[in-house]
């Protein structure tokens, strides 16, 4: 009849057609408004996919950059002073198993790999040196006290270089002192770490 001469139609014939193409209308539009609002849903999903993506993408690109090369995470066991009697995959240590933390700042005596390892696991930077002249050790004492809660100073016979700055995971080596490099490593290393209390 939709379409047809409603006039030979009977008054409730009419008020049926009248019903069914409003209930028609109602469906329709309950169909365009769930659309809308699935529409709306998955763009608000995809947006926060494609966020996360992003920021992940991000993290892991500014990981990959930070100074230092990568070394990778050994276990966190703590142990007793001279339990450990293991290998260590970098030297200096860059984690790995480990005793109670050095005190922070400038060391005129060696202190143990075990004792610096607890201090990176908590954020902190160990500069460790060996053969360097007085000046170069006087300038390692100023980035110490520059870096008081953050930073351990300490001569290290067993380097293979001249001064090494680790962070957790983390290993740069050096021939002389270069203040702008430790201070770039210091900033982007400080607290990338499975425990970050280092201020």
């Amino acid at each position: 009849m939709a379409g047809g001469n409603t006039d030979d139609l009977t008054k409730k014939e009419r008020n049926d057609l009248k019903r069914e193409e409003k209930q028609r209308e109602y469906r329709k539009s309950s169909r365009i408004k769930k659309i809308k609002k699935w529409s709306f849903r998955i763009f608000w999903v995809g947006i926060a996919i494609c966020g996360l993506y992003w920021v992940m993408n991000a993290a892991q690109t500014a990981n990959e950059n930070r100074p230092g090369k990568a070394v990778p995470i050994m276990n966190r066991d703590h142990i007793n002073v001279g339990d450990y009697d293991g290998v260590y995959n970098s030297n200096p240590p860059t984690s790995g198993p480990h005793a109670g933390p050095a005190p922070w700042g400038f060391s005129s005596e060696e202190i143990l790999d075990e004792n610096a390892i607890h201090n990176i696991e908590h954020g902190g930077i160990w500069i460790s040196y060996k053969d360097l002249d007085n000046d170069s050790i006087e300038r390692l004492r100023n980035i110490a006290q520059e870096n008081s809660l953050s930073v351990v100073v300490s001569p290290r016979d067993r380097n293979s270089t001249k001064v090494a700055v680790v962070s957790w995971g983390r290993l740069m080596e050096f021939d002389s002192v270069d203040g702008e490099l430790i201070a770039d490593f210091i900033k982007s290393n400080k607290n990338k770490s499975p425990e970050p209390l280092a201020r």
